[in-house]
C-alpha cells in the first residue's frame, strides 16, 4: 500500500480528461455543424475539402459569368433585332420606290427616310454598350489597340532563294473598348500559319505566276506575319505592307491576319483554303510592289500599280474565281471584240467600273486583270489556265525587259488595250448608268479573298483551284524566340465559364460590325427607280447577313444556357461530396456526445472513489 502515488486516481483522472476533451469536441461539432474545424481534426480531409471549396466557389462565379454573358448576348441581339426591323422597313421603301407610279419628288421623300434609317443603324452600332463595352466594333473603337507578342523566328527557302521571315507575332490582347480574339486560339493559329498556310500561300502565287520567282532573285526579303485583332469579326481579313529601304538593302514585308476572322486552329477545307488564299492575295500585293514598282511607269521612283490591276492580279493568285466567271469574261470579250477600236476603253468601262468596296474597284479589278490575261494568252477559250498564263507573260515582260506596265499589256494583248491611262480613269470614276451586271460583280467580290472582303468565315466560301505539285516555299527552321513573359490576357469579350485556367473554359463572344458599310448598304438609296431595284437586292443581302449574325448570338445564348446547367450540376455534386467530408452528421455526433457525457460523469464519480483508497492506510497506523 502506497500513499505517495495514487496510480488508480491518476488513471481515472486521465480518462476523465480524455472524456472532457471528447465532450468539448462533440459540442464544437454540434454547435458549428462541421466535423472538421481545424487541420488536426482530419488533415487529409481538410486538404480535399478546401480544394473542393475553391472549385465550388469558382464554378459559382462561372455560373454568374455565364449569366452575365447571356445578358450581354441579349443586349447585342436586341440591338440587332431593332436593326432587322429597320431593314424590313428599308425593303418596304425599296419595293415601293421601284414601282413606276411614283414621281421623282415622291421617291426623294422615300429616300430621306431610307437615309435616316441608315444613320440610325450606324448610331445603334456605335453606341450599343454593355457595362461600358462597345458591342459592335465599327472600325477600331476608342481604346482598342493591337497587342502582339513575338513567338517565332523562321528561316524559309524560296527555291534556293532565301526569304527570311524575321518573326511571326500572334495576338496577345486587345484593350478595353471592344474587339475580339483569343490569345490561345491565335497562338495555335500562328503555329498553323507558320507550318502550313503561309507556305501554301506562296505556292499558290508561284503556281499561278512562275515568272515572279525570277523577280525575287537572290535577295533576302525581311518578312513579318502578325496575327491579331484588326477590326473585329466580319471586317478586314488581312492586309499587306511593304517598306523600301536605302539602295542595296532589302525591303520589309508585313502581313497582318485578323485573328477574329481566323481564330480556330482546327479550321480545314474551304475555310483553310480561304485563309491560305487571303495570305496569298496580300503577299501578291507586296511581291508586285517589290519587284515591279519602278518599271510600271518607265520613269522609276515610287510609282504604284493602278489599284484595279493589283487587286485583280492578287485575286487571280488567290484562286478567287466566281462560279460564273467564265460567262462574265466571255461577255466582256464578246463586247470588246465587236466594239470599234476607238471605243475599247469605253466598252471595258461600261461593263467593269461600277462595283466598289470602300471606294476601291475590287470586283471589276479582278475581271479587268483576268481579261487582260485572257487577251495576253491569245484569247480563245476563257479558262483559268490561260488567264494565269497571260498575266504571267505580262509579268515576264516587265521583269525581263524592264518594260513599263502599259507597254507590256499593249504588247501581249495585240494592242487591243491601247490607252491605259484612260482605262484607269474610267475605273476610278464609276458611272451607275453604264453597269449591266452589278450583281455578278458583287458575287465575285464576296467570294474572294483580300483586305476589302467583309464576309465572315461562317457564311462565306472560298472558290478556287487546289494547288498541287512541289511547294516552292517551305520552312527550314523554326526557333522559339524568348520573350520573358507569357501571353497577355485579353480584355475583349471572353467569358470565363470554369474554375481552371484552361482554354476550353473560355467562350469567345464574337463581335460583328453594325453599320451600313458592313451590311453593304453604304450607297443604297431609293432616289430613282433603278437605284430602288438595286436596293431590293442590297437590303435582301443585308437581311441575310444580319439573320446570320442573330443566329450566331441565338446559338451562343443556347450554348450558355447549357453551360449554366452543366456548371450547376457540377456545383451540386461537388457540394454534396464536400459536405460528406466536412459537415457534421448530427445524429452520430449527438450519439457520441451522449456517450462521452456519461463517461465524464462516471469518471468524476470514480475519481472520488480512487481518491479515498489511500485512506485505508490510517487503519494500519491506528492499529
Amino acid at each position: 500500500m502506497r500513499i505517495q502515488h495514487n496510480v488508480t486516481a491518476l488513471n481515472v483522472h486521465r480518462n476523465l480528461t480524455g472524456n472532457n476533451s471528447s465532450v468539448a469536441k462533440n459540442l464544437e461539432k454540434l454547435s458549428s455543424g462541421y466535423k472538421i474545424n481545424r487541420a488536426g481534426d482530419d488533415a487529409a480531409g481538410l486538404a480535399i475539402s478546401e480544394k473542393m471549396r475553391a472549385q465550388i466557389t469558382g464554378l459559382d462565379q462561372a455560373v454568374q459569368n455565364a449569366d452575365d454573358g447571356i445578358s450581354l448576348v441579349q443586349t447585342v441581339e436586341g440591338a440587332a433585332t431593332e436593326v432587322h426591323s429597320m431593314l424590313n422597313r428599308m425593303m418596304e421603301l425599296s419595293v415601293q420606290s421601284a414601282n413606276g407610279t411614283y414621281t421623282a419628288e415622291e421617291r426623294t421623300m422615300m429616300d430621306q427616310e431610307m437615309q435616316q434609317l441608315k444613320t440610325e443603324v450606324s448610331r445603334i452600332g456605335n453606341t450599343t454598350t454593355f457595362n461600358g463595352i462597345r458591342l459592335f466594333p465599327n472600325g477600331n473603337p476608342g481604346g482598342t489597340k493591337e497587342a502582339f507578342m513575338t513567338t517565332y523566328g523562321l528561316t524559309v527557302d524560296l527555291k534556293n532563294r532565301t526569304c527570311e521571315v524575321d518573326y511571326i507575332d500572334r495576338a496577345g490582347a486587345v484593350s478595353a473598348g471592344g474587339g475580339t480574339g483569343s490569345a490561345r486560339a491565335a497562338a495555335t493559329l500562328a503555329d498553323k500559319i507558320a507550318t502550313e498556310y503561309f507556305p501554301n500561300a506562296i505556292s499558290q502565287i508561284l503556281t499561278a505566276f512562275p515568272t515572279l520567282e525570277t523577280a525575287i532573285g537572290a535577295d533576302k526579303i525581311g518578312m513579318e506575319l502578325h496575327i491579331g485583332n484588326i477590326d473585329g469579326k466580319g471586317g478586314t481579313l488581312a492586309y499587306a505592307q511593304f517598306s523600301f529601304y536605302a539602295t542595296g538593302k532589302p525591303g520589309s514585308m508585313l502581313i497582318k491576319v485578323d485573328s477574329s476572322d481566323f481564330n480556330d486552329a482546327s479550321i480545314s477545307g474551304a475555310d483553310a483554303q480561304k485563309l491560305e488564299s487571303t495570305i496569298a492575295h496580300e503577299l501578291m500585293h507586296s511581291v508586285m510592289q517589290y519587284t515591279m514598282t519602278d518599271q510600271m511607269s518607265g520613269r522609276g521612283g515610287a510609282e504604284k500599280f493602278p489599284e484595279w490591276f493589283t487587286e485583280g492580279t492578287a485575286q487571280l493568285s488567290g484562286g478567287g474565281f466566281p462560279t460564273n466567271w467564265n460567262a462574265e469574261l466571255a461577255q466582256i470579250a464578246n463586247n470588246l471584240t465587236s466594239a470599234a477600236d476607238t471605243s475599247q476603253d469605253t466598252a471595258i468601262g461600261n461593263y467593269l467600273k461600277k462595283y466598289t468596296v470602300a471606294g476601291r474597284p475590287y470586283g471589276h479589278g479582278y475581271l479587268a486583270s483576268a481579261y487582260i490575261g485572257y487577251l495576253a494568252n491569245g484569247g480563245g477559250a476563257v479558262t483559268g489556265s490561260n488567264i494565269a498564263a497571260g498575266m504571267d507573260q505580262i509579268f515576264g515582260e516587265i521583269i525581263n525587259n524592264n518594260s513599263k506596265l502599259y507597254d507590256a499589256i499593249s504588247k501581249h494583248t495585240g494592242g487591243k488595250i491601247n490607252s491605259l491611262s484612260s482605262l484607269e480613269q474610267l475605273f476610278r470614276q464609276p458611272d451607275a448608268d453604264l453597269v449591266k451586271f452589278v450583281r455578278e460583280l458583287a458575287f465575285a467580290s464576296k467570294n474572294g479573298a483580300g483586305s476589302v472582303i467583309t464576309s465572315s468565315l461562317s457564311d462565306a466560301s472560298m472558290i478556287g483551284n487546289t494547288v498541287s505539285g512541289n511547294q516552292a516555299f517551305y520552312v527550314t527552321d523554326v526557333a522559339t524566340k524568348p520573350t520573358g513573359s507569357g501571353i497577355a490576357s485579353t480584355t475583349g469579350i471572353q467569358l470565363m465559364v470554369g474554375s481552371d485556367n484552361m482554354a476550353d473554359n473560355i467562350i469567345n463572344v464574337e463581335l460583328y460590325q453594325m453599320n451600313p458599310d458592313s451590311l453593304g448598304l453604304a450607297d443604297t438609296n431609293v432616289a430613282d427607280q433603278e437605284s430602288a431595284l438595286s436596293a431590293i437586292d442590297e437590303v435582301n443581302d443585308a437581311i441575310d447577313q444580319l439573320s446570320s449574325i442573330r443566329s450566331y448570338y441565338g446559338a451562343l445564348q443556347n450554348r450558355l444556357e447549357h453551360t449554366i446547367s452543366n456548371l450547376s450540376n457540377t456545383v451540386e455534386n461537388l457540394t454534396a461530396s464536400e459536405s460528406r467530408i466536412r459537415d457534421t452528421d448530427m445524429a452520430k455526433a449527438m450519439m457520441e456526445y451522449t456517450r462521452n457525457s456519461i463517461l465524464v460523469q462516471s469518471s468524476q464519480a470514480m475519481l472520488a472513489q480512487a481518491n479515498q483508497q489511500p485512506s485505508s492506510v490510517l487503519q494500519l497506523l491506528s492499529a
